[in-house]
């Protein structure tokens, strides 16, 4: 994370702030610790979001430079949250680390490779249920329609953005065999403070987030702006 100079009319550097682009690279533990304080409530990227870059060299030695992760704070996130659909929802796989964990060993940089967007094969045996007089199934997420096969009972709708197939009221407590493959599914960290734990042993101590990191390529699923790298 580099530093912006704020100049005043005769061009000299009253202040400094720090940019939202990160050259991973460059980028030890301890700044890594600094930049997710930059995310924290009012701080200057609370609403913005902070990316991380890869630079290389092209064989003929122009400088290129890739987004590799977002990253938003956690009053970003939870806004985002607030209004996105539930065929978004259903494309994420939230899992929590800590910040002593991820900055601990070059950690926060090998994590990044287990963000790139996945496709799954599911195959499964599912009980249709009544839900408000219509017998219906929950695959859970969502689907690729070219994909789907199942046995046992033939859906009246299939509703692929939600994961949810309907059957006839008749179909009720049947039991379907459904494959299909999924939309895909983003990983997304969230990385939480540690708390230490109460005095007096009990457990339940809050770890509220730092921030959340993701892939680039679900930037904008979520309508995130991304700076210009």
């Amino acid at each position: 994370m580099t530093q912006l100079a704020i100049r005043n009319r005769k061009g000299i550097a009253t202040s400094f702030v720090n940019s939202p682009i990160v050259n991973i690279r460059s980028a030890t533990d301890k700044q890594l610790t600094n930049i997710l304080h930059t995310l924290e409530p009012d701080t200057i990227y609370e609403n913005e979001a902070v990316v991380l870059i890869q630079t290389h060299m092209s064989s003929n030695h122009r400088q290129y430079k890739t987004i590799k992760a977002v990253m938003l704070s956690a009053t970003y996130w939870d806004s985002i949250m607030a209004t996105a659909t539930l065929a978004v929802k259903r494309q994420l796989n939230v899992f929590s680390l800590t910040a002593d964990f991820l900055l601990t060993g070059d950690r926060m940089l090998r994590i990044l490779s287990r963000l790139s967007p996945r496709q799954d094969r599911h195959d499964k045996v599912y009980e249709v249920l009544d839900v408000g007089g219509v017998g219906q199934i929950d695959l859970g997420y969502p689907f690729s329609l070219s994909s789907l096969s199942y046995a046992g009972a033939t859906p009246t709708a299939t509703y692929p953005t939600t994961g949810i197939l309907e059957f006839a009221f008749v179909d009720v407590g049947k039991y379907v065999d459904v494959a299909f493959v999924t939309e895909p599914i983003y990983n997304v960290v969230k990385v939480l403070r540690t708390q230490d734990q109460p005095l007096d042993g009990s457990t339940g101590a809050v770890h509220p987030p730092y921030a959340y990191i993701f892939h680039p390529s679900l930037a904008a699923i979520l309508s995130v702006t991304l700076p210009t790298v």
